[in-house]
């Protein structure tokens, strides 16, 4: 008689425990990948402070590697724009690796390096834009097709001409 006076036990709650499980697993997760992802950055981006003689021969040493290659985009009036031989270009079959950027400022002396990896530029969807304060550059946008049809070279060389204090130099490998 004692069996039926006992009230039924309550089911256990199994899925608390698995849910705390999976939002910890979410979270360490996180927390990797904001690591990992700080970690490439710092290792991708250069921040070095030079003299203007030093990061011109820098410059020059990249352009010395594409030496007779225009760049894939020339600025006109202040503007960036394609050269108009490049549809006549056959297509590059080469397959590219890197996207480099190089960056002067003549106010900071600093010079500044950034390596892309480009299966990351493929994954984006649109056009990929840059932009210099220190060059005068306000906003370029390519496709990485079009750096991918040009193959590896130069993509873009400035100068800033009006203050003469900026250069930035992008070129794929």
């Amino acid at each position: 008689m004692s069996d039926m006076n006992e009230l039924p036990q309550k089911p256990r709650r199994r899925w608390i425990p698995i849910v705390l499980g999976i939002v910890f697993l979410i979270f360490v997760l996180g927390v990797g990948a904001v690591i990992f992802s700080v970690a490439w950055f710092r290792q991708a981006l250069q921040v070095t402070e030079t003299s203007a003689t030093n990061a011109s021969q820098q410059f020059d040493a990249v352009r010395a590697k594409f030496s007779g290659q225009r760049p894939l985009l020339e600025m006109h009036d202040g503007e960036p724009a394609y050269v108009a031989e490049r549809e006549n270009e056959p297509r590059s079959t080469v397959q590219l690796t890197t996207l480099h950027l190089m960056a002067w400022d003549e106010d900071e002396e600093q010079l500044v390096r950034f390596a892309l990896p480009f299966w990351l530029l493929r994954m984006k969807s649109g056009p990929i834009g840059f932009s210099s304060y220190a060059s005068g550059i306000d906003r370029v946008s390519i496709r990485p097709e079009d750096i991918e049809r040009h193959g590896p070279g130069l993509i873009l060389d400035v100068t800033d001409d009006r203050r003469g204090r900026g250069r930035v130099l992008i070129w794929a490998e």
